[in-house]
């Protein structure tokens, strides 16, 4: 009796597992096609062993974009309380963008009405947002080759996003189908002045502020790119790294108040090709507000205290199609915004 229970138990394993590679197989070849994208990398986050660790964009919700019941999970402050949200089903409503990409507008505890949607499973919790996992998140292939995809994020393509295309099956499950590097990447350089001699470890401490960055646009690809170098620095946004427990502060600058390109403002990158901007971050364009104390007002990213509480990233944030498209090059442009990596205003990066 015990060794056909045995065997029961083996075959009824061997069945689900079949079913689930059926299923997957089946959203591949017949799901609805997305394109995600994934986050700036950072060292922290490692890639390790026969496949390569994808981490999305919309891998962290922040909690403006929570609904619902989900909305009250980033209120909670009780740890078991969190411990037991974890592995909770959650879904994604989903937006896609003027250039193919996905992008999420809410996380909720049911599927939307209408649109596109992924179905995920809640990581963590707090009151930033919601950490979510979709089944999508390793890139299985030769350890060999993981290992220098790797090394391209951290060297040869750095800065640069992957596009990733799945296939969604209509109850919101997600299967990898290919993936591909966007040709244009950025990186940032933080200034870095001479410190003074003969001062005490706290003088040396307080003297560690941010005061500007150079901001690195590449071309990866193969073709020629072009891109949007408004004056001032127009063309770069401040945003808020959300992925940071306790972020205070938020920047003061609007999208809105870019002014329209001419073509002077339009650089055309050979392949291989770079462009550099310099960002005062003492100007007043970038000067951020704790809101914690907002009638403190604007305040530059020198005057931060608690510098770990002001992380941020830069992002390349290039104007609409339809401000180019009487410019000359318009049809090199590319107008999907691009993300830095994280840095804080004790001018470290992440």
């Amino acid at each position: 009796m015990k060794v056909k229970l045995a065997l029961l138990v083996v075959a009824w394993q061997v069945l689900v597992l079949a079913f689930m590679a059926g299923q997957r197989e089946w959203i591949q070849r017949t799901g609805t096609p997305l394109t995600l994208r994934t986050a700036p990398v950072d060292p922290n986050d490692p890639m390790r062993g026969a496949y390569v660790r994808l981490d999305y964009e919309i891998s962290f919700v922040p909690a403006t974009l929570c609904w619902g019941e989900v909305a009250k999970w980033t209120k909670t402050t009780d740890y078991r309380e969190q411990q037991r949200l974890c592995d909770r089903v959650v879904y994604a409503a989903l937006h896609i963008d003027a250039y193919g990409l996905a992008n999420l507008t809410s996380l909720s505890e049911t599927p939307p009405d209408t649109g596109p949607y992924l179905r995920g499973r809640v990581v963590s919790a707090d009151s930033n947002g919601v950490r979510v996992r979709y089944g999508i998140e390793a890139l299985f292939m030769h350890k060999a080759a993981a290992q220098k995809m790797e090394a391209m994020a951290r060297n040869e393509k750095a800065g640069a996003p992957m596009a990733i295309s799945i296939g969604v099956g209509p109850s919101g499950i997600a299967v990898l189908k290919d993936h591909a590097w966007e040709p244009l990447g950025i990186t940032i350089t933080p200034d870095r002045p001479p410190q003074p001699q003969n001062r005490s470890s706290n003088q040396q401490w307080q003297q560690r502020v941010l005061t500007g960055l150079t901001v690195t646009l590449h071309n990866y690809g193969d073709k020629d790119v072009a891109i949007v170098n408004l004056p001032d620095g127009q063309s770069f946004h401040l945003l808020q790294n959300y992925r940071v427990n306790m972020f205070r502060y938020e920047w003061v600058g609007r999208e809105e108040n870019c002014p329209l390109p001419t073509a002077a403002d339009i650089i055309v990158l050979k392949p291989g090709a770079t462009h550099q901007v310099h960002l005062d971050l003492t100007q007043p364009q970038w000067w951020v507000i704790d809101t914690n104390k907002p009638e403190a007002g604007p305040m530059p990213l020198q005057k931060v205290t608690d510098a770990w509480s002001a992380s941020f990233r830069i992002q390349y944030a290039p104007p609409p199609a339809t401000a180019t498209r009487d410019l000359p090059h318009a049809d090199l442009i590319r107008h999907a915004p691009l993300r830095s990596r994280a840095f804080n205003a004790n001018a470290g990066v992440d």
